[in-house]
Parts: structure tokens; sequence; C-alpha cells
């Protein structure tokens, strides 16, 4: 992570969204992007390692590239909250962190409308950032941080928490959505064209 500046001059942890912006401009996915941006914020305690780094480079693109499901900006989160609170054995709370997992699983439902990459990336775009993938991890990473924080300063009972659903009655079915082409499939036929191009002239 030593080619993004993640501390401002002061040694203050530059904001989440600044950092978002930064990681995605120099070429990593969304799923790359936002757990290298939220680690520090979340889990600065922790290391970020090569194999965690690995196992969430495949939920870019809709998870695994499919652009046809969940977007990086939902998945890594859930993720997230599952090292911040999940269990490691069987004495653990087995709901605890999947009810704060579906807490914000619905406050990214409520801003976006889906969790759908190729409905997320057809949405108006207004400017603010790039591209509108990199908004929608801007603005994801900031829901899940103020989502956090909001527990922090006001817990709500366990009890209560377990019962937390994820309304998605008003989401369009992500089996109805035609998807998008990958970006890295239309990179790697830009690039063989670009060689067939290439060989011709020669």
């Amino acid at each position: 992570m030593n080619e993004i500046e993640y501390y401002n001059s002061d040694g203050s942890l530059r904001e989440v969204g600044e950092i978002v912006i930064d990681l995605h401009t120099a070429g990593y996915h969304c799923s790359e992007t936002l757990i290298r941006a939220l680690w520090p914020h979340l889990l600065s305690d922790r290391k970020l390692d090569e194999t965690i780094l690995k196992m969430t480079s495949t939920l870019h693109g809709g998870m695994a590239e499919s652009m046809s499901s969940h977007c990086g900006g939902l998945t890594i989160g859930i993720l997230l909250i599952g090292a911040m609170y999940g269990r490691s054995d069987l004495n653990g709370d087995a709901r605890f962190d999947s009810a704060l997992a579906r807490g914000y699983w619905q406050r990214f439902l409520n801003d976006f409308g889906t969790s759908n990459c190729t409905a997320l990336k057809q949405g108006d775009f207004l400017g603010g950032t790039p591209s509108r993938c990199t908004y929608i991890m801007v603005r994801s990473a900031r829901i899940l941080v103020e989502y956090l924080n909001e527990l922090k300063q006001n817990p709500v009972e366990k009890e209560e928490l377990y019962y937390w659903r994820v309304d998605r009655t008003k989401e369009p079915c992500h089996e109805q959505i035609s998807p998008l082409k990958p970006a890295e499939e239309i990179k790697a036929e830009l690039r063989k064209k670009q060689e067939e191009q290439k060989n011709l002239n020669a």
C-alpha cells in the first residue's frame, strides 16, 4: 500500500473517500480498492496481509467479474464487519455480526436502490469523481464508516439487532438484468485488436 498516501502531513488518517479515489485511479478494482481504503480506518491494529488481498480481489465486477451480482461496495463492507465482529470459534455469537451486516446491506440499498453491479454502473453519474464506479465506491465506503461509527456512539440492544432484516422487495431482480461486459474483458479485446493492427502494419 506504499504507493498511496494514507496519512496527512500532520499524521492523521486521510478521509476514506479521498483514499478510494486515489486507489481506483491507480488501477485497483472495486474490491481491491475498498479493502485497502477501509482497512486502516476500521482495523488499523491488524495487518492487511497478502492472503486477504488475494481473497478479496475476486469479488470485483459483481462477484468474480460476472457483472451480474453484488457490488464490491456491499461485499467488502460485509466482510469487514465479519472481520471486526465475527466469531472465530463455536463459543462466539453466531448472530451478532450477521445482524450488523444486514444493517449495512439495508443502508446500501436505501442509498443505491440495488446492489447489482450492472444496474449500479448504469445509474446516473453526476460527477465529483472520475467515474460512476468510483462514485459508488466512495459513497459505499463512507456509508460503512458512518454506519459503524453510529453504532459505536449509539449501541443497539442485541435482541433488537438480531431481528433486523434486509428489505429487497423494491430491488430489481438480479437475474433479470442483462450484465455488462467486464472491464478486463474489454481491455483484453482492445489489446488483441491493437496487436493485430500492429502485425498488419509490420
